[in-house]
């Protein structure tokens, strides 16, 4: 098959019709408006406090339920207030300036306990009393600045609520067809272990990858679809076409799951014309899905339904022609389970066409809605104190975290006063930006910020080289904000480049006189930032994901069971089950998706444990049992004394794995697993899930060993 590159044209339509780029509109819009405003009646100087105050509050207004972001909004505002006046009062005063930092730094650190939301709120909180320490700030006394912020930040709440009831649905619709835009790459990953010459491992790991991207995407689209639904009044024809397409969207995932085989001998024993043909099947699908996305993302019903009823009639003849002579029994039976998979294609095409029907509001099943309703979620809990309390202990991340970042933001404060730097508080800012909870997640951004820093300063000083009109400055400027902000979610090195370009422009006109020094500087507090960064998250209450994987490993085989479990009793009597056995799914899947996060975070740590092999090992057996327990639920399995005998020693395997690692160094070893027999070829897949439970369970074993 030839491979066809990137739709360039069709990624412009994804980046533009999505969330992210309707929220860096949204942002740009707030606080470039009464920017240009000010600008033209020569208040610019005066308003700054007004635009700081609209730009960190608009940075807390990420997508989610309505009442989340008002709430964010609100109380941003009011946190930015206080610490714009606090830090104004204290502004001369160089001791208790100094402790107004740590103690904040300290606290708002812990913000992240309260979800990443409230996480958010303090961060910005932290750069606005950061930023409100510069020598170049505006000459308002304190209570003036704190007015003005808090106008700001009223402003821009007002602005985006306003927004949003002229159009509640679209926040849902873009992350809706994102979601399936999602599922598609979830699929392209899959279908890349029939691909010829492919190297399994990495497969393994991108399945991971986007099986945490899909998850969080649901995560998000269940809340927003309930809260959305409340806040207009009850269902309505298209609330209940959004719903319906996120119902047949989670169903679509999971058959996306149900095949996983022996890719190693599949490869070796089917012909490669057959893979390759049945790799470009499942790449037409993920086109497919990729295009309903899109159109769903841009809010308009999808015009064609999917034709690809040919390629799957072709499919089905060379599968059923190479199984009328097969060279040998593995051939047989590598060719059966291919014969599965392409079923299991034709079913996610069907799905699709439903999906199509949907998005045209041309159908909708009474009976589904009301029955088989998505899990609601958990409703919101009122912030506690005594949840602050409880996590200031070093067993805490969030708690180590704080110490971390209080320790590095007096360390930066230390060095700049050393140093006599003129705009310290860009080195406090980087080390802001950059430290995070997740060892992972602060090792690439110190490299993205320090690269992205430098390329924008590059990029911005040749346009201030070429361009001298300021109008053509202004339309760049305003650019740089839009694609920065639209790209914050998705892109953090493109978010910092098109950042420091819209920084270096804004410069440019508040301070034409000292502009090169100020890019010297930039690039030199951004370097010490990133150094105090990267040395306080490598050795100041480090938090390392390979002592959480066993939690996690824990918890996938627990689920596991109860969804082997659930998956069984709705074969049984799928109307009485049938709430129990989402609810294990769903328990099944998350646990799925923790243990990949963790597991991919575990690998950019230093010194990996001497479990890794057999780590990686689990996390991939997991997949591969959690798949084929999902594919159980259509199989047509005869009840029975036999099947009972087995469902009982599969998941005693399961419940064996688990007490492997709740075993202490200081309790009795356990006995290592015993090999039982296997199931008669007339329960095939039933043969292949006790195969796999007992793998895990061996896997389990020898983590315990190792130790």
């Amino acid at each position: 098959m030839i491979q066809r590159g990137k739709n360039y044209l069709q990624e412009i339509q994804k980046f533009t019709s999505s969330q992210y780029w309707n929220s860096g509109l949204r942002i740009t819009s707030g606080v470039m408006v009464p920017t240009l405003i000010m600008a033209h009646q020569g208040w610019l100087s005066e308003g700054m406090p007004f635009l700081f105050g609209a730009l960190f509050v608009s940075l807390t207004d990420t997508p989610g339920p309505i009442h989340h972001r008002r709430n964010s909004m609100l109380m941003g505002t009011l946190i930015n207030t206080i610490m714009v006046f606090l830090t104004g009062l204290l502004y001369d005063q160089p001791i208790l300036l100094f402790s107004e930092v740590l103690i904040f730094s300290f606290v708002f650190s812990l913000f992240g306990i309260y979800g990443s939301r409230a996480g958010a709120v303090g961060t910005l909180a932290l750069v606005i009393t950061v930023i409100h320490m510069s020598p170049l700030r505006h000459d308002l006394d304190a209570g003036t600045n704190a007015i003005l912020t808090a106008a700001g930040g009223l402003w821009y709440a007002m602005f985006s609520l306003v927004l949003y009831r002229f159009q509640p649905y679209r926040l849902v619709e873009q992350a809706l067809g994102e979601n399936l835009m999602l599922i598609g790459d979830y699929i392209r990953a899959r279908s890349a272990f029939y691909k010829i010459d492919t190297d399994f491992d990495t497969c393994y790991n991108r399945v991971m990858n986007e099986q945490v991207a899909v998850l969080k995407a649901q995560n998000q689209l269940r809340e927003l679809l309930f809260k959305t639904s409340q806040f207009v009044g009850g269902p309505n024809p298209k609330s209940r076409s959004l719903m319906m397409i996120f119902l047949e969207s989670l169903d679509l995932f999971e058959e996306a799951m149900y095949s996983y085989h022996d890719y190693a001998s599949m490869h070796k024993s089917i012909q490669a014309a057959l893979l390759t043909k049945f790799y470009s099947t499942a790449l037409l699908v993920v086109a497919e899905l990729e295009h309903i996305g899109l159109s769903v993302q841009s809010g308009i019903p999808v015009k064609k339904m999917p034709a690809l009823e040919n390629a799957l009639d072709e499919l089905d003849t060379s599968v059923s022609g190479a199984l009328e002579n097969p060279k040998n029994q593995l051939e047989k039976q590598d060719l059966l389970a291919l014969q599965d998979a392409a079923a299991n294609i034709r079913g996610m095409t069907s799905r699709l066409r439903k999906i199509v029907r949907y998005t045209r509001m041309e159908a909708y099943d009474p009976d589904r809605f009301p029955d088989q309703d998505i899990e609601k979620p958990a409703a919101s809990e009122p912030i506690k104190l005594s949840l602050l309390w409880e996590n200031l202990t070093l067993q805490s991340n969030y708690f180590r975290y704080a110490i971390r970042t209080t320790a590095a933001i007096a360390t930066g404060f230390g060095i700049s006063a050393l140093l006599s730097l003129s705009h310290a508080y860009w080195v406090m800012l980087t080390i802001i930006t950059i430290l995070k909870p997740v060892y992972n997640t602060t090792k690439k951004r110190n490299f993205q910020r320090v690269l992205g820093t430098l390329f924008g300063v590059l990029l911005g000083s040749g346009i201030l080289f070429v361009v001298s009109n300021e109008s053509v400055l202004v339309a760049l400027m305003i650019l740089s904000m839009l694609i920065a902000y639209s790209l914050l979610r998705v892109n953090y090195l493109g978010f910092v480049i098109f950042l420091t370009i819209y920084i270096l422009i804004t410069f440019h006109f508040l301070n034409p006189v000292e502009f090169k020094t100020l890019i010297g500087e930039r690039l030199v507090d951004t370097l010490i930032g990133s150094v105090i960064a990267a040395l306080s998250a490598r050795f100041i209450f480090p938090v390392w994901q390979q002592y959480n994987m066993l939690p996690a490993m824990k918890k996938m085989l627990f689920t596991n069971a109860d969804y082997f479990l659930a998956s069984w009793m709705v074969l049984k009597n799928p109307d009485e089950h049938r709430k129990n056995y989402s609810t294990a799914r769903n328990s099944a899947i998350v646990a799925l998706t923790n243990l990949s996060d963790n597991f991919q975070q575990m690998l950019a740590e230093p010194g990996q444990s001497n479990n890794y092999s057999n780590i990686h090992q689990f996390v991939i057996a997991s997949h591969t049992l959690t798949s084929r327990i999902s594919a159980l639920s259509a199989k047509d399995i005869p009840s029975g004394d036999e099947t009972e005998k087995w469902i009982k020693k599969t998941t005693e395997a399961l419940r064996q794995g688990t007490a492997y690692l709740e075993a202490n160094e200081e309790s009795q070893p356990l006995p290592p697993p015993r090999l039982s027999g296997q199931p008669s070829n007339t329960f095939h897949e039933l043969s292949i899930i006790h195969s796999l439970a007992r793998d895990v369970r061996n896997i389990a074993f020898k983590i315990r060993s190792v130790g």
